[in-house]
C-alpha cells in the first residue's frame, strides 16, 4: 500500500482545462479582421474620393489672396490681417448646399465699417478686394444664417496695421 495522503491515479481530480483556441479557431478570426479592415479602408478610400473635390475650392487663386472659408460653423480663418491703404483680396468658399435648412446655403461677409458687404451663393467660389483707408481692428459677419450678428460663430477680425 502507499503512504497516507498520497492519492492513486484514479483518484486524481482532472486538471483545470482552460479555453484555447484551436489553430484553424485563431486564423478564422483573423481573417474576418481583416476582411474588416479591407472594407472599411474601401469604404473611407470612396468616401474621400467622392468628397473631396467638394471641400476643395474652385479654380486658382489670384496671388496673395485670402481663402476665407465660409459654413454653418463660421469663418476659416476667423482673423485676418492687412495694412492701411493696400487692396486685400479675399476668397470666399462657400462649401454648403442649397438644401442647407438656413439661408439656403447663401453666406455673407460684411464689414459696416468698411461698407463691403458680398454675399455667396451656395457651393461658389468668388474673390472681391478692398482697401481699408485706415488702421484698425474690424469686424466681419455673415447674416444670412446660422443665427447672424448674434451667433459668436458667425464674427470674425481684421486687424489692418499702419
Amino acid at each position: 500500500m502507499g503512504k497516507k495522503g498520497s492519492t492513486t491515479a484514479s483518484t486524481q481530480r482532472p486538471r483545470d482545462r482552460r479555453y484555447t483556441a484551436s489553430p484553424s479557431r485563431r486564423s478564422s478570426g483573423l481573417t474576418r479582421l481583416a476582411l474588416f479592415a479591407g472594407i472599411s479602408l474601401a469604404v473611407l478610400t470612396a468616401a474621400a474620393y467622392f468628397l473631396w473635390p467638394a471641400a476643395m475650392p474652385e479654380g486658382p487663386a489670384t496671388p496673395g489672396a485670402v481663402t476665407v472659408i465660409v459654413g454653418m460653423d463660421g469663418f476659416m480663418p476667423h482673423q485676418i490681417e492687412g495694412r492701411a491703404g493696400e487692396p486685400i483680396t479675399l476668397r470666399l468658399v462657400n462649401n454648403d448646399t442649397k438644401f442647407h435648412t438656413d439661408g439656403g446655403g447663401w453666406h455673407q461677409l460684411a464689414f459696416e465699417t468698411l461698407r463691403v458687404d458680398v454675399n455667396i451663393p451656395p457651393e461658389t467660389t468668388q474673390e472681391f478686394t478692398f482697401t481699408p483707408a485706415n488702421a484698425g481692428t474690424y469686424r466681419f459677419y455673415c447674416s444670412v444664417c446660422c443665427g447672424g450678428k448674434e451667433n459668436p460663430s458667425m464674427w470674425g477680425t481684421l486687424e489692418v496695421k499702419a
